[in-house]
C-alpha cells in the first residue's frame, strides 16, 4: 500500500471513532436523564380524629356516709338492750334503757315542793297587792318557785340521758354492753353506720386538681365485682399534703342495694382529659424524640415532612397525640429511621 493511502485509511479510522464515541456519550447521558427517582418504602398509619377519654386509676376507700358511736351521756347501768345487733334501726328507735330509779324518786319530791311553791308564790302575790306582805318575803317565795322548776328541768334532762336513741337510720353493729353492764360517760356502746349512701374517699396527685372538682361523676369497681359504679364528687380537702403532693377527694354513691359495706377498697376510675378534647392514636413507634419533645413524619405529596407533635399520654404501644396533626394524616410507621425530612417516600401499606 501506497503510503498516501496508508494515511488516508488511518484516517478514516479515527474519524470513525470519534464519531462512535461520541453518539455513545449522548445516549449515556439521555438514558441517565430518564432514570426514575429511587424512593424509600415506607408503611403509614391514616390518623383520624377521636374523643379523649383518658383515665387514671387510683386506690381508694368505701366511707360510711354518716357513722356514730353511742355512748353514754351518764352513769348508769344498763337494764335494757332494745336492738338486734347487725340490724337496720330508724331515726328515733330506742337502743338502750339506763337505771332510773334514783332520778324519778328525786323527780316526785320535787315536784311536791314545786306544787307548794307554786300555792305559796300565789298566796303572797295576792297578799302583795293589798300591801299585807313586805315584797321581801314574795321575793323569797318567788325564788324558791324559781329554783325548784330549774331542779325539775335538770332532773328531767338527766332522767332523759338514761333513754339513748338512734340518732338517724342505719345499721346498727355489735354492742359493746350487756344488760347489768355499768357504763359511764363517754364510754362507747355500739357503732351506728347510714348506709342509704357511701362516700368513696380516695387521694390524686396535685397535678390532677382540675379533673376533680365538685360535681364531676367518676366510676369505682368494688373488690365484690360486677359493673362499674358511678360517684359523684363531692368535696376536696382545703389543701394538698405536703408529703405525698396530693390532695383528698370524697365523693358519693347510692348504695340502697347494700353491695358496699364501709371499709372496703374501691378501684377508682376518672378522666384526665377536658369534655371536648380531641385527640389522634398513633403507634409509640412513631415517634421521634428531640430536644423539645416528639415529632413524626408525615407523607405528602410522596415526601416525608417532619411535624413536631404534643403528645398527651403514651404506653408501650399506642401513644395519644393532641397537637401537630390533622384529620386524616398520614404518618410513617416504618423505615423512620431511613428517613429525613424531604425524603421521597413509596407508600407500601397504610392502616
Amino acid at each position: 500500500m501506497k503510503t498516501n493511502e496508508f494515511f488516508s485509511y488511518l484516517s478514516f479510522l479515527v474519524i470513525g471513532a470519534i464519531v462512535v464515541a461520541c453518539t455513545s456519550g449522548t445516549s449515556n447521558d439521555s438514558n441517565q436523564g430518564n432514570a426514575p427517582i429511587s424512593r424509600l418504602p415506607v408503611d403509614v398509619k391514616v390518623v383520624k380524629s377521636t374523643a379523649v377519654t383518658q383515665e387514671e386509676v387510683v386506690a381508694g376507700s368505701v366511707v360510711a356516709s354518716r357513722e356514730v358511736m353511742i355512748a353514754s351521756e351518764v352513769s348508769r347501768k344498763v337494764v335494757a338492750v332494745s336492738f338486734t345487733e347487725g340490724s337496720v334501726v330508724h331515726k328515733g328507735q330506742l337502743l338502750y334503757k339506763l337505771e332510773d330509779g334514783e332520778i324519778v324518786a328525786k323527780l316526785k319530791q320535787n315536784q311536791a315542793e314545786l306544787g307548794l311553791a307554786k300555792l305559796s308564790e300565789g298566796r303572797l302575790a295576792e297578799l302583795l297587792k293589798n300591801e299585807a306582805v313586805r315584797q321581801e318575803e314574795y321575793d323569797v317565795a318567788q325564788s324558791r318557785l324559781a329554783l325548784l322548776q330549774a331542779t325539775e328541768d335538770l332532773l328531767k334532762n338527766e332522767l332523759d340521758k338514761t333513754f339513748i336513741h338512734a340518732p338517724f337510720s342505719g345499721k346498727i353493729g355489735i354492742s359493746k354492753v350487756e344488760v347489768g353492764s355499768w357504763v359511764s360517760p363517754g364510754m362507747p356502746l355500739v357503732a351506728l353506720q347510714e348506709q342509704g349512701s357511701v362516700k368513696i374517699q380516695f387521694s390524686v396527685p396535685e397535678k390532677y386538681i382540675a379533673f376533680v372538682a365538685s360535681g364531676k361523676t367518676i366510676h369505682f369497681q368494688a373488690p365484690t365485682g360486677g359493673s362499674s359504679i358511678a360517684a359523684r364528687i363531692i368535696a376536696t380537702e382545703s389543701g394538698i399534703d405536703a408529703a405525698s403532693r396530693s390532695i383528698t377527694v370524697q365523693a358519693v354513691a347510692d348504695n340502697r342495694d347494700n353491695r358496699l359495706v364501709p371499709g372496703m377498697s374501691a378501684k377508682v376510675y376518672f378522666s384526665v382529659a377536658d369534655e371536648n378534647t380531641k385527640g389522634l392514636t398513633l403507634p409509640t413507634q412513631a415517634l421521634i424524640p428531640g430536644a423539645n419533645g416528639f415529632g413524626v413524619f408525615v407523607v405528602k405529596q410522596g415526601v416525608a415532612r417532619f411535624s413536631p407533635v404534643t403528645v398527651f399520654s403514651r404506653n408501650e404501644s399506642d401513644a395519644l397525640i393532641t397537637a401537630g396533626l390533622a384529620d386524616g394524616d398520614s404518618v410513617l410507621v416504618s423505615n423512620i429511621l431511613r428517613t429525613g425530612d424531604g425524603t421521597p417516600v413509596q407508600v407500601v401499606t397504610a392502616k
